[in-house]
């Protein structure tokens, strides 16, 4: 499953992890006026015990002392549970916030299906990564993926089959893909990859790599009757530019690569 992080998530987390923080902070305070009270007292009255002769002192000072330390015991205590019900029903309120901003960003930017972004957040992260690319002076790349035949699927094993297909592609690029990279269902049966600082080499090698998984995944024979069959098409984009044209140019590599296949599939009948 696709992590859901912008800035307001991050703000909100922060804030939940502060009222942890300052509720322990609370607790280590009482405790410790708590331990000075309890030594002031003691430092007060062991001289004057030690020092007196008549009980005076022990009979009436002493329970007075006492009786002033209980009342501040209780009423300090008092202080630290009304501020930890305020910090609880804060806490309580952030987490309630937290979880109603997620499941709003989710529904607006994951995939029900295969549980990948979607195209509206990959818009977002291709902007996102384009400009911090720039700023560090390193390079991305697509890697556009299509299910070739997936129309037969559906045709011949029905809807509810082609969508188990669709989230099995999409766990195979989860499995092969790092967490860095931006995965998405880019629409219908396409799948766009976002791989973040690499080269022609890495982009061509994480291809292969998933080419790899898809011949793993046919070996198991996970699904009788079908055999998996990826069309690929990946493209560099450089520093400095429009990543349009890079998006372009690996849609029309994966077209190229899939035109191939299916050639290949139809001199084979």
């Amino acid at each position: 499953m696709q992590q859901i992080d912008n800035q307001d998530l991050q703000t909100l987390r922060k804030d939940i992890e502060s009222v942890t923080g300052r509720f322990s902070h609370l607790l280590s305070i009482t405790i410790l006026v708590m331990l000075a009270l309890a030594a002031g007292i003691v430092l007060r009255v062991l001289p004057k015990l030690r020092n007196l002769e008549s009980t005076e002192f022990e009979h009436h000072n002493i329970p007075q002392l006492l009786g002033g330390l209980l009342l501040l015991i209780v009423l300090l205590s008092l202080y630290v549970l009304d501020q930890r019900r305020r910090l609880k029903s804060t806490q309580k309120q952030l987490i309630q916030e937290l979880i109603r901003r997620e499941t709003a960003e989710r529904l607006a930017v994951i995939d029900p299906l295969t549980e990948l972004y979607n195209r509206r957040y990959m818009a977002q992260a291709i902007a996102r990564e384009a400009a911090r690319a720039d700023r560090q002076e390193s390079r991305l790349a697509f890697l556009m993926i299509d299910v070739n035949g997936f129309k037969q699927v559906n045709d011949s094993f029905g809807h509810m089959m082609g969508d188990r297909i669709l989230q099995e592609v999409a766990g195979l690029l989860q499995k092969t893909f790092r967490t860095s990279d931006v995965i998405s269902r880019y629409g219908g049966d396409e799948f766009l990859v976002l791989l973040i600082d690499v080269d022609h080499a890495k982009a061509a090698y994480a291809a292969k790599r998933l080419q790899h998984e898809v011949e793993r995944w046919n070996r198991g024979n996970r699904i009788a009757g079908y055999t998996m069959a990826l069309s690929c098409g990946t493209a560099l984009c450089e520093c400095g530019v429009d990543p349009n044209g890079a998006l372009v140019a690996a849609d029309q590599a994966m077209y190229r690569a899939k035109h191939g296949a299916f050639l290949t599939a139809s001199q084979g009948n």
